[in-house]
């Protein structure tokens, strides 16, 4: 099965994840509104999210996939893990227990005393998702390394749905985490059943020598990217109640083309990408998604953040907001998968300390921007920050000609692109729902049109394995 083939079908799971996830957003919204209050929720699960990039799409999946195909008895290398780490992220909830005011002095220290209570409120229920988080993650990378993708990519679809009816029934952001902490469950259960047919678990502590090293190295990696993450949230508590709500609201839609395909393909080339060519084409692969959505993104900024997001307690104000930060995020979205395909490249190397400078250049770029732009444009500003940190990934590893671009098949993807944003400006009139459907709809159908008629490569690899 082809690469693009494997993307195409992590996608698919992918897809349905993140439709789920688009309406728990919505309900978030509607509920909610772009308040103190969902300020608060958004903070209190970004520590349970810190460590699911590192265990769930970074350092962890990066490091376990070469060391568990390479190792002689997979059974202790897995067990050893999980016993291992395991016990360190019970520790780390254990200390969030206890102190739970660490949470919000890191992450939203611009905040009033009684949001910070509401974080420390909810952070107590949240932290039980990292020890879950951890387990699903093995999980998730022992059955990636058998060449199965798609039921690790559709499980999170359990814990949107749980924060959808813990919003729903329950109507206030307490039920909303637990929802969040019992469908994690769910997701970790279901993984376990599968994964436990190409393993027995031990209670041993070893065999983790040689996976240790490279995965404290990775940790370190994703580590200095998610500072990103902290940074973006400390500068949005000081600008006012509401805009960490819309950040995330917009990053979320900034992340559904990313990690649809982007991500699928740098998990996918995780376990075969070592050539020239596979890199080649995972570019080709990453950019046949990205750069379209990058420009109906754009275009389409304003209907597309009022469809989704314009019901109840989401005001007028939010929607205008919010659907500018979603075009400063939108000049990120080709970048930030040609980057993240890269670091995969040297994760599949075995290759840490790359991926390492790397990351340290983006995190860099994006703290350095974070607050001018942020102080003095707003919320605005911090998603541009954002975007311009991922331009100087790329250009960090287009230095080190370790981009491998199809100059041709790359030329056919911008060609289509620019019909689908001439596309979208004309369909979308004054930006009301109807219009941005049907806007996005025929952009979608000229997309694929245009590059038929050009003869891509990356889309007859789709055709033919479909």
């Amino acid at each position: 099965m082809s690469l693009v083939r494997k993307s195409i079908l992590f996608s698919s799971a992918t897809f349905v994840s993140r439709v789920v996830g688009l309406f728990r957003d919505i309900s978030l919204a509607a509920a909610y509104g772009a308040s103190r209050v969902l300020d608060a929720y958004f903070v209190s699960i970004v520590f349970p999210f810190f460590f699911r990039k590192i265990f769930g799409e970074g350092a962890l999946a990066s490091s376990f996939v070469p060391h568990y195909k390479t190792s002689k008895d997979r059974d202790e290398f897995v067990s050893s893990v999980l016993n291992v780490l395991g016990s360190v992220t019970i520790l780390i909830v254990i200390v969030v227990e206890i102190f739970p005011q660490l949470i919000p002095l890191v992450f939203a220290p611009g905040y009033s005393q009684e949001v910070i209570s509401q974080i420390e409120n909810l952070v107590r229920i949240s932290a039980l998702l990292i020890p879950i988080i951890f387990f699903w993650a093995v999980f998730y990378s022992v059955l990636n390394s058998h060449g199965k993708f798609f039921l690790p990519a559709i499980t999170p679809v359990f814990m949107n749905i749980g924060v959808i009816l813990g919003t729903l029934l329950g109507k206030k952001t307490l039920w909303s985490v637990v929802g969040f902490v019992l469908g994690g469950a769910v997701s970790m259960i279901v993984l376990g059943i599968e994964a436990s047919k190409y393993f027995k678990y031990r209670f041993v502590f070893r065999k983790i020598g040689t996976f240790l090293p490279d995965f404290l190295k990775a940790t370190v990696s994703v580590m200095t990217n998610q500072l990103n993450l902290l940074v973006d949230t400390m500068v949005a508590s000081f600008l006012g109640a509401g805009a960490i709500s819309s950040i995330q609201l917009a990053s979320r839609l900034y992340q559904l083309p990313i990690g649809l395909f982007a991500v699928a393909v740098s998990t996918v080339s995780l376990v075969e990408m070592t050539e020239r060519d596979a890199r080649r084409e995972a570019s080709s692969a990453a950019l046949f998604l990205s750069v379209p959505s990058s420009v109906g993104l754009f275009i389409l900024s304003d209907g597309i953040v009022n469809l989704l997001y314009s019901f109840g307690s989401f005001s007028p104000s939010a929607v205008q907001i919010t659907s500018g930060i979603l075009k400063m995020y939108s000049l990120g979205v080709v970048f930030y998968s040609l980057y993240l395909v890269s670091l995969r490249y040297h994760h599949s190397a075995k290759r840490m300390g790359i991926p390492f400078l790397a990351s340290v250049v983006v995190s860099g770029m994006n703290a350095a921007l974070d607050f001018p732009l942020g102080f003095s444009i707003g919320a605005q500003g911090i998603a541009l920050a954002t975007s311009l940190a991922s331009v100087f990934g790329v250009v960090f590893f287009l230095l080190r000609r370790e981009i491998v671009i199809d100059l041709k098949e790359t030329m056919k993807i911008i060609v289509s692109s620019a019909l689908v944003g001439l596309t979208a400006w004309l369909f979308k009139g004054s930006g009301g729902r109807w219009n941005t459907i049907v806007a996005i709809i025929f952009g979608i159908i000229v997309y694929l049109i245009s590059m038929k008629v050009l003869k891509s490569r990356t889309l007859d690899e789709i055709l033919k394995n479909r």
